[in-house]
């Protein structure tokens, strides 16, 4: 797992131009993706630098997701605990994610429950590979249990859209020599949706007693790019080229765009790749959140030609001593780290990734 502590070298860049609809308070520039490229252009600009966005014209049906969540994660722990993938490479993921069963960093307790699913097979897998694999779904019945599959199924292909008309503007607004179809093309059947339920700091006490907790540890995506879907409790926050925490705006309706690792190497720089974390909710409040995280095509490489090059720093000073250690793809500044991706399959550098993730999971907890 590459964890950062150390300080990198590098000045901060200017927080930019927010387009005119961006309210200035907020910081998170906001792009409505059914208005014209040339008036994207600028809110685009400044989503690289800070490497998030808010979305609006998504036709993603929000309210249906979130109650699709609340619905699986109101069944009994019985149902929920049994639906787990008992296959698979080690790193695959599918099922349930129980109370303390991963962190991004060993030295906190993560406060929430999840379940992870993905591209549903309706036929047999094809040739395999370590990320390809079919979903488990809760062994339940009635009406809301199958509604609640039916509109998770819906909000992942809804995801992939999504995530590849935003992908489109980004490139067409800030002129990218990257065809964002093929940075995609294959990426859908391997990538996942994660949902989260995370609880207030006081409940469970007796899971862990005396370690850090929070909702996610600070970290970045290792991917192409992040879509989430949440409540209005909030809680997200993404380091600012100043290293403060900016709290990202929780409303129901808009999502929120991450750039990720990978497009951040790609770009060469020019896609910034944001540490952040989820604080836990305030008492007597839960948070829900569904994240799709999309993967390129597992065979995909960074082209050596890039890798060989220094990129600027991912993070600067003011941001790597806010976030202390945090959790990301590979040391962008170490060239030996960088030189893997463009010899080592995507797919395989995400397994070894999550199967560190599961390794700091809290033993006997669950919710």
């Amino acid at each position: 797992m590459e964890l950062r502590w150390s300080a990198v070298a590098a000045a901060a860049v200017a927080v930019g131009v927010w387009w005119h609809v961006q309210p200035m308070s907020t910081g998170v520039p906001l792009i409505h993706l059914r208005a014209p490229i040339s008036e994207q252009r600028d809110a685009w600009k400044a989503a690289a630098r800070l490497g998030a966005a808010r979305l609006t014209g998504h036709r993603l049906d929000i309210a249906a997701a979130l109650n699709a969540s609340r619905v699986l994660f109101s069944l009994p722990h019985e149902v929920k605990a049994a639906a787990v993938s008992s296959g698979g490479a080690a790193g695959f993921q599918r099922g349930y994610i129980p109370l303390g069963g991963e962190s991004g960093l060993k030295s906190n307790l993560e406060l929430k429950e999840g379940f992870c699913y993905g591209h549903e097979w309706t036929h047999a897998l094809p040739q395999a590979n370590g990320l390809t694999g079919h979903n488990v779904w809760p062994d339940c019945m009635g009406t809301a249990c199958e509604l609640c599959r039916a509109s998770l199924i819906r909000v992942y292909s809804d995801a992939v859209r999504v995530i590849g008309h935003a992908a489109s503007a980004l490139v067409q607004s800030l002129q990218l020599h990257i065809d964002s179809t093929a940075l995609l093309s294959g990426g859908e059947t391997i990538s996942i949706m994660r949902l989260f339920h995370y609880f207030s700091e006081l409940e469970h006490p007796q899971v862990a007693p005396g370690t850090p907790r929070t909702g996610s540890s600070p970290h970045t995506d290792w991917h192409v790019l992040t879509l989430i879907v949440q409540d209005t409790t909030g809680g997200l926050q993404v380091l600012d080229p100043h290293g403060r925490w900016l709290d990202v705006p929780a409303d129901g309706a808009e999502v929120v765009l991450l750039l990720g690792d990978y497009l951040h190497l790609l770009s060469q720089g020019t896609l910034h790749s944001p540490i952040h974390r989820v604080l836990l909710p305030t008492a007597g409040s839960h948070r829900y959140s569904l994240t799709f995280f999309q993967y390129p095509n597992f065979d995909a490489t960074v082209p050596s030609e890039i890798m060989t090059v220094t990129p600027p720093a991912a993070h600067n000073t003011a941001q790597v001593a806010t976030a202390g250690a945090f959790n990301t793809l590979v040391d962008s500044s170490d060239a030996k780290a960088r030189s893997r991706l463009s010899h080592t399959p995507f797919g395989e550098l995400l397994l070894e990734k999550w199967r560190g993730v599961t390794a700091n999971r809290v033993q006997g907890a669950h919710g």
